[in-house]
């Protein structure tokens, strides 16, 4: 274990340019003694330094360690890649740090322990003594963040959303009481205990909570740039809604239901309504909302309804919400953390009950009212850059884990994450693809000479993905968009047009050939004139003819015999009454 050893003395401590003026002091004729009483120090130690100093003309003060296996500037550069790579969101851990020393040290063939030769790492008391050195650097528990996240948070996609903002400022003036940001959040059953008091050293405390998992109710906010707060909007996983739902609820509340508990399309237009309500928007009196672009916030009958209402709609980038978004960045965590305080004080003054959710207004009440106060709201519009507009409100380095999955812009396609059209956007290097697939960097680095001092990069590179070609399969990517804006609402009108195109659904492998056979045949195909066997065949249940009809049929997976689909209930394992009651 290292052994700090505790200074019992000032020596050692007075900086090298007391001692460079003092020597010269001396050297020009004031005496010994009281130059190293005027400055605090040893009149000895000064001599000493006077005559080092008439050889040399330099001084050289302090304690140096005789056995550091790295010097200051070496170790400055771990600390460098430490920072670097938790920026990136590929922290080294404790044990990736002592690697990557003993790694560095075996490169630079340095002297160091044999241990750390036995070991394959630097030694625990060289780390303590390192983070001791380097207090700039702690131990910290990351925050989880998805990978869309990290690749989507990059700067085009942040300039393009400003951009937009920027616009819709400039052409209707809203004023900040005009500006909400919408989004909904979660509640169930299952609170999460808040911390207690209990007997140290024991292993497990337990705390009571209503159910293993708990039944979920959406909660659906909008808040101003000026933080007022809309009442909030609920979503009961209920077939029908009843007003009894909310009791107790927050002041103002109301709510809609459906099967999931989720936001859905006709839900978010009753919030929409609701939110009319409050806001008042108004041909002289605009609103600007602010969402993410989930499916159910961007639907067309949504879309409509705020075209006809005076409400301007902006979304976020796809994966940006949790840096763009000031409920987010600021209301929602708080809120949280108060609604699991108000859960643990219900279950404590309802012992042996279960929670409901007709429980969750009145605890989401007393939760707001302790989250969602002026002040919260207020800062995480500040925050985000929205109200005070700033678009320069995010640092290079808040982008830094955007550059790992950086990829060549594609001219026939729209800019994938982290790229742009403009390299001038990114500082990042783009690579170009010709048509012969051949790698041509637009900035090459210089070979790396013998001579050329190694860095800790060379050992380890930080992390970088593989360019993939982007997959034509799959849903559309999201972007950041004005959709009450005409383009945007046609693009979404086509879109559903094309969705709502009746597809040929794949037959199940039981069907015979003859329904296959139909498959095929064209549209213009004549029924009457055919006679043959197959024409004449009856359906089990309704005993017509197939002769007589164009829908599918289906077989009995026991006799073998047809029947309309409709007949057999659309059941592709359809078993007749004739066989069921055998």
């Amino acid at each position: 274990m290292v052994y700090k050893r505790p200074r019992k003395s000032a020596r050692g401590t007075i900086e090298e340019e007391k001692y460079v003026e003092a020597c010269r002091r001396v050297i020009g004729g004031e005496k010994n003694r009281s130059v190293a009483r005027d400055l605090g120090m040893c009149h000895m130690t000064l001599a000493r330094y006077v005559k080092k100093y008439k050889e040399t003309e330099t001084v050289n003060t302090g304690y140096k360690p005789y056995n550091k296996v790295f010097t200051e500037e070496r170790e400055k550069e771990l600390v460098s890649y430490c920072t670097s790579a938790s920026k990136l969101y590929f922290g080294l851990t404790t044990k990736d740090l002592r690697k990557l020393a003993y790694e560095f040290a075996k490169h630079l063939k340095l002297n160091f322990p044999s241990k750390w030769e036995e070991s394959q790492m630097a030694s625990i008391d060289w780390y303590k003594a390192f983070m001791q050195r380097n207090p700039i650097l702690s131990v910290r528990r990351p925050q989880a963040t998805s990978l869309a996240r990290a690749m989507n948070f990059n700067k085009p996609n942040v300039e393009k959303f400003y951009r937009n903002l920027a616009e819709l400022l400039d052409r209707w003036k809203f004023r900040p009481e005009n500006m909400y940001n919408i989004d909904e959040t979660g509640v169930t059953t299952s609170q999460k205990p808040h911390k207690v008091l209990a007997e140290k050293g024991t292993k497990q405390v337990g705390a009571i909570t209503s159910q293993e998992r708990g039944t979920l109710v959406t909660v659906c906010l909008a808040v101003n740039a000026i933080g007022n707060a809309v009442p909030p909007f609920f979503v009961f996983p209920r077939k029908n809604f009843h007003q009894h739902f909310l009791r107790n609820g927050p002041t103002g509340c109301s709510g809609s239901a459906n099967k999931s508990g989720w936001m859905q399309e006709e839900d978010f237009l009753l919030f929409m309504q609701h939110f009319k309500k409050f806001a008042k928007p108004n041909e002289y009196n605009r609103v600007l909302v602010v969402m993410d672009n989930h499916s159910s916030h961007i639907s067309l009958p949504v879309i409509n309804f705020c075209r006809e209402n005076f409400i301007a709609i902006l979304s976020f980038p796809p994966h940006t919400s949790h840096k763009l978004q000031p409920l987010d960045r600021s209301v929602f965590g708080p809120f949280k953390t108060k609604f699991n305080i108000a859960a643990d004080h219900w279950m404590r003054n309802h012992p042996g009950e279960r929670m409901t959710i007709y429980d969750l207004p009145e605890l989401v009440k007393s939760a707001l009212l302790a989250a969602a106060t002026a002040s919260n709201i207020i800062a995480g519009f500040q925050c985000t850059g929205i109200y005070p507009f700033n678009d320069h409100i995010f640092e290079e380095s808040d982008f830094a884990p955007a550059s790992i999955t950086d990829m060549p812009y594609e001219s026939s396609n729209e800019p994938q994450a982290g790229c742009s059209k403009d390299a001038s956007v990114s500082n990042i290097q783009v690579t170009e693809y010709s048509s012969q697939d051949r790698e041509i960097p637009l900035h090459k680095t210089p070979p790396t000479s013998p001579t050329t001092r190694q860095s800790l990069e060379d050992i380890k590179p930080l992390p970088k993905a593989q360019y993939k070609k982007k997959s034509k399969i799959g849903r559309a990517k999201g972007k950041t968009a004005i959709y009450t804006d005409t383009p945007e609402k046609e693009a979404l009108e086509e879109e559903k047009k094309r969705r709502d195109v009746k597809k040929i659904p794949k037959l199940p492998n039981h069907l015979t050939t003859k329904r296959r056979r139909q498959e095929k045949k064209s549209v213009d195909y004549d029924y009457s004139g055919d006679s043959s066997e197959e024409e004449t065949t009856i359906c089990l249940v309704c005993c017509k003819p197939y002769s007589k009809s164009k829908e599918d049929w289906l077989q009995c997976t026991d006799c073998r015999k047809w029947a309309h689909s409709s007949c057999a209930n659309n059941d592709p394992y359809f078993i007749c009454l004739n066989c069921l009651s055998e």
